[in-house]
């Protein structure tokens, strides 16, 4: 009976020393730390997270990676935020505390500060930059994470509160409770291997604010985080982190060894235009996974630019092109443990830009005539587009449209008109507009490009016109006035013919109709 009873005193201290595993100040991470960890793609469930207890089995041994980061634990004085936490053990770099804008501006590398000692790892505070300026969220009831040592069925609850303010920018204030329990113990595999462990469970129910005049607006950061701390591993062996709200995860990352094969196709970019001209500016803009440290851009062939301050290291570099053809373009990406790159054939294409050109059958044309318009732009234009100014008294002929390359129309509506064509190609628009370019008179006649030996003059006149030639046959004069009427006719037969009273007239626009033999010219005459 005593053997029986030393054989289970045995075992229950066997089984009791396992349980009684403690996570010491000494496990956690120091200033100057790296952690390297793998994100993980959410695929193992239903091998749920959820699942604890005594002497129990966590196996995560096929969780898929997402990409690998590298993260620093840095020394306050190597943080904008010095002066506000000059006493943190240490400061972890974080997402940008979920405040969105802020003062005109958005929270930028910001930083949760901790301090760690024998009895506890606590977080004191945040940092963000807003605006260029370095605020700082002192908590003055500061969250307790841990209390050492920690062991498996330790409690702990908490709140926190802090609140920071700029003039002009409000006020940044955070709320919040914890309540932490160890729920298990026993061991974890994850990829990177099999550890003994605590499980600690933490419920975080807190809001972020920006407080204007008095008035703040709660953002909610509800969420549950399962951690598994393992002796002498400094970080923690896997995080999952549930936003409470949407019961969805957020965050799966565990620690991890250098795996090569986590940073391909991590590299990616893209183009705010695939199709440009010569002398047009193009965007590449990197989208790589993750947070790349470096950045190096790759074009082939070299006939471009860089512009608009930008280089070959920029994360999304302005360019030039200065010849047409294909250009192929890499990006290498450097992380702080790892690099990859993209290549992408010929995926920028330089062509000639259009070039609107365009000529018309005649620039005066009578009322109803048919007028063509003839297309003479270059550059593999694809669309065509026709305006007249103004655009009434207009009608295409001959099934055109103003998209039509040549379109035929007719004006029935006098006046002068400015004629505009827009043609497109691959590269863009590109307008011509011709102003004062077609007269149509309201007579039934039109003007004659001038014969050299038959013309008049003065013109403006006031009294008298003359009329020139150098030929002996007779000339048919013909003077109409702006509403189409024969108001003068004469032959002329000899020179002393040729000179022609117009005092009668009254003052304004006539055409001059002269024919002779087989030669005709028909201008208007300015009658002052």
């Amino acid at each position: 009976m005593k053997i029986k009873l030393l054989i289970v005193s045995i075992l229950f201290l066997s089984l009791n020393s396992q349980a009684q595993i403690s996570i010491l100040n000494a496990d956690m991470p120091r200033a100057n730390d790296t952690l390297r960890f793998s994100n993980a793609i959410n695929n193992f469930l239903p091998i749920t997270f959820e699942g604890t207890g005594a002497n129990f089995n966590w196996n995560f041994s096929n969780m898929g990676i997402q990409n690998q980061e590298v993260q620093r634990y840095y020394a306050p004085t190597a943080t904008p935020y010095f002066l506000q936490f000059f006493s943190a053990s240490y400061g972890v770099p974080e997402g940008n505390l979920n405040l969105g804008p802020v003062g005109g501006g958005t929270a930028s590398n910001a930083f949760s500060f901790y301090r760690a000692t024998n009895q506890s790892l606590v977080l004191v505070g945040r940092g963000a930059t807003i605006q260029n300026l370095p605020l700082g969220i002192v908590y003055t009831s500061r969250d307790t994470l841990y209390k050492f040592p920690l062991q498996f069925g330790d409690t702990l609850e908490g709140n926190y509160i802090g609140e920071a303010s700029f003039q002009a920018l409000g006020t940044l204030k955070q709320v919040g409770t914890r309540t932490s329990i160890v729920d298990g113990w026993g061991t974890i595999t994850t990829p990177y291997g099999t550890f003994n462990c605590l499980r600690v469970k933490s419920t975080i129910i807190g809001s972020d604010s920006i407080i204007f005049g008095g008035f703040g607006i709660p953002i909610p950061n509800d969420r549950t985080e399962y951690t598994w701390l393992a002796k002498g591993e400094r970080f923690p062996v896997l995080e999952v982190i549930v936003n409470n709200l949407t019961n969805q995860i957020t965050s799966i990352r565990f620690k991890d060894r250098y795996r090569p094969e986590a940073y391909v196709n991590n590299a990616n970019f893209n183009s705010n235009r695939a199709v440009a001209a010569v002398g047009d500016t193009i965007t590449l803009t990197s989208t790589s996974l993750g947070n790349p440290t470096s950045y190096n851009w790759q074009i082939t062939p070299n006939k471009f630019s860089f512009v608009a301050g930008t280089n070959a290291s920029s994360a999304s570099p302005r360019l030039v092109f200065s010849d047409t053809g294909n250009y192929s373009v890499r990006l290498s990406v450097g992380y702080l443990g790892g690099s990859d790159d993209t290549l992408k054939v010929d995926y920028i294409r330089i062509r000639t830009g259009a070039r609107a050109a365009f000529s018309i059958s005649t620039n005066h044309p009578k009322l109803n005539e048919i007028v063509s318009l003839t297309d003479q732009s270059t550059g593999d234009v694809l669309t065509w587009q026709w305006s007249f100014i103004p655009n009434t008294g207009i009608v295409y002929l001959n099934g055109t449209s103003n998209v039509s390359q040549n379109p035929v129309v007719q004006f029935n509506q006098p006046g002068t008109f400015a004629v505009q064509l827009r043609v497109t190609n691959l590269t863009g628009p590109n307008t011509l507009r011709k102003d004062a370019y077609v007269h149509v008179w309201p007579t039934g006649e039109k003007e004659l490009s001038n014969e050299p030996h038959l013309s008049f003059f003065p013109n403006p006149a006031f009294n008298i016109m003359h009329i020139n030639s150098n030929r002996s046959e007779p000339i048919q004069l013909r003077i109409i006035d702006m509403l189409g009427q024969t108001v003068f006719t004469k032959t002329l037969i000899n020179e002393g013919d040729k000179e022609i009273s117009i005092e009668s007239f009254s003052r304004g626009i006539y055409f001059v109709d002269l024919v002779q033999g087989d030669k005709r010219s028909c201008e208007r005459l300015l009658l002052k």
